[in-house]
């Protein structure tokens, strides 16, 4: 088995030389590349060591956020080509709210949007979407064989790993493309910094072992795998807070989205007042 590595956060691809390739895209989100050099992983370190990796890691689009930057690894096209923003955020065409959970009302219409399972799909490929955003949306009347319903942080990475492999096993699928909460979660909460992240660090790092082992003993090593991440993490030097700062009057507003790096108001009756502190 010959295994290489480059990084997004990371990017580990174990390269197999079957006739018929199998794919499984695995994304840690929050997981920035320089945890690899901050700590001591006994999988991910043994797969980076002999295997390839990028030295500084991927650059995010912006808006660096889980919803956006996903679609952007899905379809190869940046934010302001592929629609969508914000993990929340009002679409003018849709005269809406579209968050992780919007599904089939019209964000998709755009023809030239085309995540990488639906690619498969049309070149008679069968695939999986576990978790992934946008998993649970029709793309011009098309959709992976299977897929996940909605976004969610209650599902366990080894669960995961477990439905993966046995998709693969059964001859099911031939692509999977699998999301998994942390450690963003933690990041957010704790800080990317935190003994909180540590932990689930090295968790993860022996679910990466487990699923090497798996597809080791189930599968024969024949599975090519990348390993990746949407975003990096830093910690904070300062909180804006628009409403409570006086930045904008809020009896001028109908609707705000303040989450992340950006905050979009819809104004009410087109005044809104801004003033710069």
């Amino acid at each position: 088995m010959t295994i290489s590595i480059i990084l997004i956060l990371q990017f580990i691809e174990i390269i197999s030389s079957a006739s018929n390739p199998r794919l499984l895209i695995i994304s840690l989100d929050g997981f920035r590349h320089q945890y690899l050099k901050q700590y001591q992983f006994e999988a991910l370190n043994r797969v980076e060591n002999e295997g390839i990796k990028s030295k500084n890691g991927m650059q995010p689009t912006f808006v660096t956020m889980t919803y956006p930057n996903h679609i952007s690894i899905a379809t190869g096209m940046y934010q302001e080509d592929h629609g969508i923003i914000h993990n929340r955020f009002f679409d003018t065409n849709l005269q809406k709210i579209v968050t992780f959970d919007t599904r089939d009302e019209g964000q998709w219409s755009d023809t030239k949007v085309e995540p990488l399972w639906i690619t498969a799909t049309k070149q008679g490929k069968k695939s999986a979407v576990l978790f992934w955003p946008a998993a649970h949306n029709e793309f011009h009347g098309a959709r992976p064989l299977i897929y996940s319903w909605l976004y969610t942080d209650n599902i366990s990475m080894r669960e995961k790993i477990d439905n993966t492999v046995s998709y693969f096993r059964e001859n099911v699928v031939e692509l999977v493309m699998l999301y998994h909460f942390e450690p963003d979660k933690q990041g957010h909460v704790y800080g990317p910094d935190s003994d909180e992240i540590h932990e689930t660090l090295i968790r993860l790092d022996g679910d990466i072992n487990y699923l090497l082992e798996k597809v080791k003993r189930e599968l024969d090593d024949d599975l090519n795998i990348i390993i990746l991440s949407d975003h990096g993490m830093a910690n904070t030097v300062r909180t804006v807070q628009p409403f409570r700062d006086g930045y904008v009057n809020r009896s001028s507003v109908e609707d705000n989205i303040l989450d992340g790096t950006l905050f979009s108001v819809t104004p009410r009756s087109g005044q809104v007042s801004f003033e710069q502190k």
